[in-house]
């Protein structure tokens, strides 16, 4: 019961939250906030599922593991990042 009713408080305080936010930037903030979570899974999942396939080689671990790094650094910093801002941007003008 206790769960039940922290649960509700919380999605409640969730929906309040999302509705203040929406009232105050708009429908774009909700997009923001889809991309920043799919560029998290995107990458985390994308990661692991390769990871876990690999053969039992430290060495070539090691080497996915630093190429997959870099390779993901620089999609964000050059492509996702200056996406963001310019979505914070149109934010800020509304």
């Amino acid at each position: 019961m206790i769960i039940k009713l922290i649960f509700l408080l919380g999605l409640g305080l969730l929906s309040f939250w999302s509705y203040k936010n929406i009232k105050k930037h708009g429908i774009i903030w909700i997009a923001k906030g889809l991309l920043q979570i799919g560029i998290l899974i995107l990458f985390i999942g994308g990661f692991l599922k390769i990871f876990i396939t690999l053969p039992p080689n430290l060495y070539i671990k090691i080497l996915f593991f630093i190429t997959y790094i870099w390779c993901t650094v620089g999609i964000n910093a050059n492509f996702m990042i200056p996406l963001i801002n310019f979505i914070d941007h149109k934010l800020d003008q509304k």
